[in-house]
């Protein structure tokens, strides 16, 4: 009988590519946009209106998000560098993705 091994397969990595994209998103975004993370914002405001600016912005906090997950906990490139642009690129991707749907809404 001919076996396969399950960690061979390709949608393995796909699935943890998939969760590295949405973990890093959600936490970008949440920074970004949510309103726990208000206090955050104005208090990084107070201290350099450029912080702020970071802080408030979803590529900007994507690609530090995606170079702390991709340092602290799993790589998908291989470099963390390139992990930070990776979460940049995701999380804008995303966040405009969002964006177009809410403005279908029409209450943006």
């Amino acid at each position: 009988m001919n076996e396969t091994n399950y960690w061979d397969s390709p949608f393995v990595y796909m699935h943890d590519l998939l969760t590295w994209v949405c973990v890093c998103f959600g936490i970008a975004f949440a920074i970004t946009h949510s309103k726990v993370f208000s206090k955050v914002r104005e208090k990084a405001n107070s201290l350099h209106p450029m912080l702020g600016y970071f802080t408030g912005c979803p590529m900007c906090m994507g690609f530090w998000v995606g170079l702390g997950l991709g340092f602290f906990w799993v790589s998908p490139t291989g470099t963390f560098v390139l992990d930070g642009f990776f979460g940049l690129t995701t999380s804008w991707l995303l966040f405009c993705l969002s964006w177009k749907l809410a403005l279908k809404d029409g209450e943006v």
